[in-house]
């Protein structure tokens, strides 16, 4: 069966889901809210820095400004984590491209951005995670 990320209905992309497109027109991006993509208008939360027009991640601010990420918990060590708690040099496993021949790590949806992750709408933002049901 189908193992890429569900997107809408129980299905992934591949396999026919239905994700809405920026309303404005000529636009391919996906809708990210109120109807438009993020260039056209859907609304994101600045950093609360003052003069900081970066965009808020975990408590109000920007990575710049202290949004915490998680560091390896390997000793003295102060990469972000990957998986497992580790960063890649303490031995996080990583996942590679499910296109064949590809070597690149995944991004989104089992496939690396050359081939089509950056194409994939945000879903986990909707609550929308999962295994496609097509078999």
């Amino acid at each position: 069966g189908c193992t890429n990320q569900v997107v809408n209905g129980g299905v992934c992309m591949r396999h026919g889901a239905k994700v809405k497109k920026c309303s404005h027109e000529g636009c391919t991006n996906y809708v990210q809210n109120n109807g438009v993509c993020q260039r056209h208008g859907a609304k994101t939360k600045p950093c609360t820095v003052e003069g900081c027009t970066n965009k808020q991640q975990k408590g109000g601010v920007c990575i710049k400004h202290g949004a915490k990420h998680k560091q390896c918990k390997s000793e003295g060590c102060t990469n972000i984590v990957v998986n497992g708690g580790v960063c890649r040099k303490h031995g996080a496993k990583i996942k590679l491209c499910s296109t064949e021949g590809c070597p690149n790590i995944v991004k989104k949806g089992g496939v690396c951005k050359r081939h089509g992750a950056n194409l994939l709408p945000p879903m986990k933002k909707k609550g929308i995670v999962g295994i496609c049901t097509t078999v």
